[in-house]
């Protein structure tokens, strides 16, 4: 037999009973948004209201290049960095500006601190600029400091060249006496190989070709070494000595074209492309920006509450979710009596 069908009951849903209705939420929506719009307005007119109690702060900005003629620092930037942010550099600034009093800070060190924290540089790999940020509450201050510390790193650069300068002269000095010595123990060593030629037993042709300056090295014959006294011994240990003292004389006089070269080195000058000027916008606080922020996070609260209220408002009309509810609300009181 063939069953007979059923016409669908209307109040039956036909799709899906976790199926998220869109209609449903658009009304969840309509039903609420005086408070959705009421909590993004509110949260958007506090976050107004705070940014005017902020500090606010203003940046002044440089760009300036280091230069130097050294062969052997061809990119310099990284040095000039070090020495734009070191505590000799920053102390000065800070007494010059009297930071001290301005920030209200309990010593230098922690001024110093601040005034390190404020300072932001950006090096370019390619072109080795230097961009300084200067970033303070006031702006004339700002755009002073920027060019202020510029100056002082010009001036520490100086005086670290002097420094560098004062060692590479003192170790020239040393390295002069030095090569004047060997010089004479050379000298010594020459003349004591040349006596023990003149007293051997070699004929007048190898005693010339000996003082030539032919060495042991080169090939001479055991039996021309024999005919010096000893066996020999004598001759080819003064060989060496004399060898050594010539290897030694070559060394340091390597090493003192090395500092010869580091004598005629320039100090590292900073050539400014942009001079910092007042800053007429503040950099901080962005107020724009933290007012939309604030106006989004108040209208995702809005939402999330007014589907709190609608949850709510159909839990009173479920006797069951209402008994419950009434638990819930008992059950987190901080203060009253609990019902057992």
């Amino acid at each position: 037999m063939t069953e007979i069908q059923q016409p669908a009951d209307p109040r039956i849903p036909c799709g899906d009973e976790d199926e998220i209705d869109l209609l449903d939420l658009l009304i969840v929506f309509a039903r609420n948004k005086f408070f959705i719009f009421g909590t993004a307005f509110l949260f958007a007119l506090t976050a107004a209201g705070a940014t005017f109690f902020m500090t606010p702060a203003y940046k002044a900005e440089t760009i300036f290049l280091p230069a130097t003629m050294n062969e052997d620092q061809r990119n310099p930037a990284s040095f000039v960095v070090q020495v734009t942010k070191s505590t000799p550099v920053l102390s000065r600034i800070a007494e010059t500006h009297s930071l001290q009093k301005i920030w209200q800070s309990e010593s230098l060190m922690k001024t110093i601190k601040a005034l390190n924290e404020s300072i932001s540089l950006k090096t370019d790999k390619d072109s080795s600029l230097i961009t300084m940020t200067v970033e303070v509450s006031d702006p004339v201050l700002a755009a002073d400091m920027a060019n202020s510390i510029v100056e002082e790193t010009q001036k520490q650069l100086f005086v670290l060249h002097q420094g560098q300068m004062e060692q590479v002269r003192r170790q020239k000095k040393l390295l002069e006496t030095e090569i004047r010595e060997l010089q004479e123990k050379f000298a010594a060593g020459e003349n004591a190989l040349s006596r023990l030629v003149d007293s051997s037993s070699l004929t007048a042709e190898e005693k010339k070709e000996l003082s030539g300056g032919k060495r042991l090295e080169e090939g001479i014959s055991p039996d021309t070494i024999k005919k010096f006294p000893n066996g020999g011994a004598s001759y080819i240990e003064a060989l060496r000595n004399l060898k050594t003292q010539e290897e030694l004389y070559f060394a340091v006089l390597a090493q003192y074209s090395k500092v010869l070269e580091q004598e005629k080195a320039e100090p590292i000058s900073l050539q400014i492309l942009e001079k910092a000027s007042v800053p007429e916008q503040r950099s901080r606080p962005r107020r724009t920006l933290i007012v939309v922020m604030a106006c989004f996070l108040g209208g995702f609260i809005g939402i999330f509450g007014a589907f709190i209220r609608e949850f709510a408002r159909n839990a009173k009309n479920d006797p069951a979710r209402k008994a419950k509810l009434e638990e819930l609300s008992a059950a987190i009181k901080l203060f009253g009596t609990r019902k057992g």
